[in-house]
């Protein structure tokens, strides 16, 4: 694992199409967090969504694509697309950007692994999933293993 890498407009296409980890935040048209209300807290790292994929490059043109209406099977970005396309989101939040930021894992079993557990921090922070994210089911999560002394930088 290397870390996460910097945040990246969501227009730009990454530059590596290995297996990884992804998170996706909304910012504002300087580049800084929109603060999104949660269940327990407030998001002020404005996250979106945290996923996966064997091939990073081809996650986020997917997502891209879902939120630009296109037809991708992504749900998250389709989800985004609808919110944006249905609700007040585009006057609350004018001149916003939706920025991404990949981790690279060196399988997918390593990079399932790390998604569960960044899924798992956030939850436990906030009292749900991040807002875009499809699903998150607990029958594929080992609660316990969830030590307060690790908790992530998301």
């Amino acid at each position: 694992m290397s870390g996460w890498l910097g945040w990246i407009d969501i227009e730009e296409n990454p530059d590596f199409d290995g297996c990884g980890v992804y998170r996706v935040r909304l910012v504002d048209s300087k580049g800084f967090p929109i603060e999104i209300p949660r269940f327990l807290d407030n998001d002020k790292d404005g996250i979106l969504q945290i996923s996966r994929s064997e091939n990073i490059k081809k996650g986020i043109n997917f997502f891209r694509g879902a939120i630009e209406g296109k037809k991708y099977a992504n749900a998250e970005g389709k989800r985004l697309y609808l919110i944006k396309k249905h609700t007040n989101f585009p006057e609350m939040h004018k001149n916003y950007r939706v920025q991404y930021s990949i981790m690279k894992w060196a399988d997918k079993r390593e990079a399932r692994i790390e998604q569960e557990r960044l899924l798992k921090w956030y939850i436990k922070r906030y009292g749900e999933a991040p807002p875009v994210n499809n699903y998150f089911t607990e029958k594929y999560i080992d609660w316990e293993s969830l030590n307060d002394d690790m908790c992530p930088n998301l």
